[in-house]
Order: C-alpha cells, then structure tokens, then sequence
C-alpha cells in the first residue's frame, strides 16, 4: 500500500479536471462552476488532501504567514497581546511567528529584514522602542505592518492607538475623592512613544482635576528592570519629610506598580493605608496580588482581534493606504487605593464632632 501523500494531479484525475481548475478552486475562485467545484472538493475529502504550503504560496502568492514582534515575550502585558493576535490569525487559517526585541532597536531591524526574507504576508509591530529606521525598513520592504501606538501614519501601515486621557482622568478623580492631593508617577523611558503617552495624560489629568495637582514628583522608572525601580521608588518616598511626601504613586505599567507595592511591604509601608499604589495596563496578575492592584486596563483580547482585523485590511488593498483604529483604557478599582491619612483623619474628626453633637 503506498504512503505517499496525495497530489494535486491526484486530486485532478480524481475529479476529473486540469489542474489549473484546482488551483481555482482552492483559491476560493468564482470562475469554477459550482458543479465542477463540488467534485473537487468531494475529490480532495476522499483523498484527504492537504496543499504544502510552498505549493499554496506558488498558487496565492501569499506565504500566510505573519510576523509578530514583542519587546518582551516573558513580559505579561506581550503575551497575553501576542496570544490574542495568534488567535485570531489561527482561526483565519494564518500562521503567526513571534519575534523577541528585547528592547533593542537593533533586533527589531534585524527581525523585520528576516520576515521579508522568508515571504512573511506581514508583521505586527508590538514593540515599546520605536526608530525611524524601522519605520523607513517597512516602507522600504513594502510589507504591510500594524504598529502598535507608534503614532505613524504611513501608506501600508497601520497604527493602532491607545487613549489613556479619559481614564487617567477618572483615576486621578477616585485618588482625589480619596482625598489625594501629593501624587508621584513613575514613568518608562520617555523614548518610548507609549511611555510618553502615559506621562503626558497623567499630567494633563493633574491640571483638569479641581483643584488641580501642584508639582506632581515625577520618577524615572526601568521598564526592563522592575525590581529595581520598585525599590528605588520605595526608597525615595521614605526619604522625603512626611509632610511633603506623595500619598498616590501611579506606575506607568503594572509591572513597576506590582514592584513598588513589594517593596513598600517589604519596608514596612501599608498599603493603601500609607500610600496608595496603582499601574496601568491590567495584566492578569495585577488581581491576584496582596493587595490586589488597581489598574488602567488596556482590552488586549479586544486590541489582538483589532489588529488582525487591521492586517487583514492592509492584505485586500491594491494600493497601499494607512489603517488607523484607537481603542481606550478603563478605570478597574481594586485593594491598592484608599483614603488618604489626611482624609482618614478628617473622617474620624468628622464623626468625634457628629457623636458630641448628638450627646448634647
């Protein structure tokens, strides 16, 4: 019994037709008649025919496959982006490969040179460093890329945005009905198009707040060493004078939130009795930790399926033409916020002068 995989010719003589006419109909071609379309495809489930994949680029011109480049792929706020954009290209019968910046501008290039070696469809491009260079690269390759919140409006490109204006907003709010007024924000990298995005609406959420939030301190944090920036953080406040020292600490990811809220516990600083903590993106861990973080969340699973739709979008254009779509985050209360000890204090006051007017 012969174990050679089915051909195409199998397929054929199977149902009686030129090649050719398979290769109309694997194509989704309207040129086949309907008749002749179902004996090819009776022929190839009797067969089980399967196309290679080499054979279906020579008959499509389309390898489907598409690239994925992530700074980080151990980074949770990536991989949970990544598995929803896989998802969605899986079911859309794409293959997706994923690539790790590490944070360097130099892989992504190297990367984007071996995607258009290899005949990738196209890449997505989640990754915090942006260069012109990569940029020019793209444009160059000719390869339809969605970027995410890079800002750039390209022919062949698309950008997919974030807004964090409106929920900063609210989060500055809910602080301030805490009664915050001394706020910090550790930001990334402010080369980082979406770290810089993240600190512009924090402070102009300081501004728009009645009354507005004087000299918010700012703090450079390390989006690569976490750790690290959550004890510096830590160490900073407890070195300022009391009186002058930030009771609400925004991260500009989870991550250095989750950092900060560690080694505040670990110097003996409640949270949020002392210092309330909160970060933005979401990511899943935020709600199993102690406290559970209170966050900004960005709707990956949405922001995946958007891409893809994106993709899919720059794929059916005969010319190539910019493909923009924004998507905003949500303020999600959790354990890490509170009432500030000014505002506890003037609440106990509060009801010492309400019980002594009722014993009167």
């Amino acid at each position: 019994m012969s174990m050679s995989r089915p051909t195409v010719i199998d397929v054929a003589k199977r149902a009686a037709v030129s090649k050719s006419t398979v290769s109309l109909v694997l194509n989704g071609s309207d040129r086949v008649h309907p008749e002749t379309a179902r004996r090819v495809w009776q022929a190839i489930e009797e067969l089980n025919y399967v196309p290679s994949r080499a054979a279906r680029v020579l008959q499509s011109g389309r390898s489907r496959m598409l690239g994925v480049l992530v700074s980080d792929v151990t980074n949770p706020y990536f991989a949970e982006l990544l598995r929803s954009v896989s998802q969605a290209a899986g079911e859309a019968d794409f293959e997706t490969f994923t690539f790790d910046t590490d944070y360097n501008p130099q892989l992504l290039l190297q990367h984007i040179d071996h995607l258009r070696q290899h005949r990738c469809d196209g890449v997505f491009v989640f990754t915090t460093e942006r260069t012109t260079e990569a940029v020019s690269k793209l444009r160059q390759a000719r390869l339809p890329s969605v970027l995410l919140n890079w800002g750039i409006q390209e022919p062949g490109i698309g950008d997919l945005a974030v807004d964090y204006g409106p929920g900063m907003l609210d989060l500055i709010r809910h602080l301030v009905d805490l009664g915050h007024q001394r706020f910090a924000f550790v930001h990334g990298p402010r080369e980082y198009f979406s770290a810089a995005a993240k600190e512009q609406a924090f402070l102009r959420a300081c501004r728009q707040v009645d009354p507005p939030i004087a000299e918010p301190l700012l703090i450079q944090g390390d989006t690569r060493l976490e750790q690290e920036t959550g004890e510096r953080v830590a160490d900073a406040l407890l070195a300022m004078d009391p009186s002058a020292r930030p009771t609400a600490v925004i991260a500009s990811n989870d991550l250095m939130a989750l950092s900060v809220l560690r080694a505040l516990h670990l110097r003996g600083v409640p949270v949020p009795e002392s210092v309330s903590v909160a970060g933005i993106d979401d990511i899943d861990l935020s709600a199993y930790f102690t406290p559970a973080l209170t966050s900004l969340r960005q709707p990956r699973r949405q922001m995946g399926r958007l891409a893809f739709e994106m993709m899919q979008a720059l794929l059916a254009q005969q010319e190539p033409a910019s493909v923009q779509r924004c998507v905003s985050v949500r303020l999600i209360v959790r354990e890490s916020t509170g009432p500030s000890l000014n505002y506890q204090s003037n609440r106990r006051q509060q009801h010492v002068t309400e019980a002594s007017h009722e014993s009167t």
